[in-house]
């Protein structure tokens, strides 16, 4: 099972090759119009990261240009194909990675290298229905359980077969079936099984509802697997000038995996009053609580959430032993085409036998100009200040950490 959805890719390809060299000469026709009439992608990434952590290693120093060249092919019998092609090339490698690096400095998780990042075939001849075959990006509700990694330089991306379905006046129902997780370090992990449904309901005015369940078998047989199913239900809401979002998750066995019992609460409250968004939020994950394992955010654009610092990337995996309490405030506004956003977070444990006290706080600031339709600069700042306090008996794992990135992109 380990390559059932490569396998059924190339399967997919040869049969278009093998109808375009049998059939008639009007399907031929039709085959070469549709691989012509295609459109065509590029997307151009410079980067430059600087990251520093009060620890024994020393800053590290990244300048990075990524590229990345999709094609999609036209119409063929309600089939079409597409491709891109990655390539990471680290200019200025002053870092340590999963591939090696400068050993005595701080990680940054961008090795360099190429990659087939995409490559599915798509089914159109159903109603309101999309059969989506090979390696794609999966990104489900806010990316808070399965996503596609972005903001890290090499991504992630999934050998899948996914199904979306929008037959139903204001419903998106999806289903998946994933093998293969390729990894933000160049890497594939294989699994025995891993189904996805989301169902997401849009018919009340300015309100989405979703609910989820996504079941991890990996190939591990081990009562420590990290086997799990993962079920929840999402609100977000834009009423007025106001807007909310609330989930909630719960994680319990499955397959191999023994001693999930598990949770996450996720909430936001915010408001917008030109020219300025604000909102405040909380966010609970549960942490080791005696044999009950911590909570497992999956496959997660875990960057995303709990503070530019990268501090607590370690739920993907299930590895935040202590738990986490986020509380947090934003301030967003726009000023002569900047936005410029500003984020507080106090970041608390949660399970007392891990660590039982305050990690510290952060304050992260995002600035982002469109320069033109097709060219983007982005500026972020993250700066985390551990709560050195260890009255309480236990030892802070985390340290003061700043991070710099610029990045200017350009897409056509």
């Amino acid at each position: 099972m380990k390559r059932f959805v490569t396998t059924l890719v190339f399967g997919a390809l040869s049969w278009c090759f093998v109808v375009g060299s049998s059939a008639s000469a009007a399907v031929v026709d039709d085959l070469t119009t549709a691989l012509k009439s295609g459109k065509a992608d590029v997307g151009l990434l410079a980067s430059f990261e600087y990251k520093n952590r009060d620890d024994a290693t020393s800053p590290a120093k990244q300048f990075s240009l990524r590229t990345r060249i999709g094609y999609q092919t036209g119409n063929f019998h309600q089939f079409s194909l597409y491709a891109q092609f990655h390539n990471l090339t680290n200019a200025w490698e002053e870092f340590r990675h999963a591939d090696g690096g400068e050993a005595d400095r701080d990680l940054i998780a961008d090795p360099d290298g190429n990659r087939l990042y995409k490559a599915y075939l798509d089914y159109n001849g159903l109603p309101q229905t999309t059969v989506r075959l090979g390696r794609q990006e999966i990104i489900l509700d806010d990316a808070r359980l399965l996503g596609n990694i972005g903001w890290r330089l090499n991504g992630q991306s999934f050998d899948a077969v996914t199904v979306t379905n929008k037959s139903i006046a204001d419903l998106t129902l999806f289903a998946g079936y994933v093998n293969q997780v390729n990894t933000i370090a160049l890497t594939h992990v294989d699994l025995d099984h891993f189904y996805l449904i989301n169902a997401q309901y849009a018919g009340i005015k300015n309100h989405k509802l979703s609910v989820y369940g996504y079941l991890l078998d990996t190939e591990s047989t081990a009562d420590s697997a990290r086997d799990s199913a993962t079920y929840g239900v999402r609100v977000v809401g834009k009423p007025g000038m106001f807007n909310y979002a609330l989930d909630y998750t719960l994680q319990t066995d499955f397959a191999d995996g023994e001693d999930h019992d598990a949770d996450m609460l996720n909430l936001y409250a915010g408001a917008t009053v030109a020219p300025i968004d604000f909102g405040v939020g909380y966010s609970y994950i549960s942490g080791q609580d005696g044999d009950d394992r911590p909570f497992d955010t999956l496959y997660s654009t875990a960057h995303k959430f709990n503070g530019f610092a990268d501090l607590f990337l370690s739920t993907n995996g299930g590895g935040l032993t202590p738990g986490l309490q986020d509380y947090y405030a934003k301030v967003a506004t726009t000023f002569l085409g900047v936005k410029l956003s500003v984020i507080y977070h106090y970041f608390d444990s949660y399970e007392d036998d891990q660590f039982d006290g305050t990690y510290g706080d952060e304050v992260d600031v995002v600035v982002v100009k469109p320069i033109s339709d097709n060219l983007k600069l982005l500026v972020k700042y993250a700066n985390f200040m551990q709560n050195d306090d260890e009255s309480n008996g236990f030892a802070n794992p985390t340290v003061d950490t700043e991070i710099l990135t610029a990045r200017l992109e350009y897409k056509f």
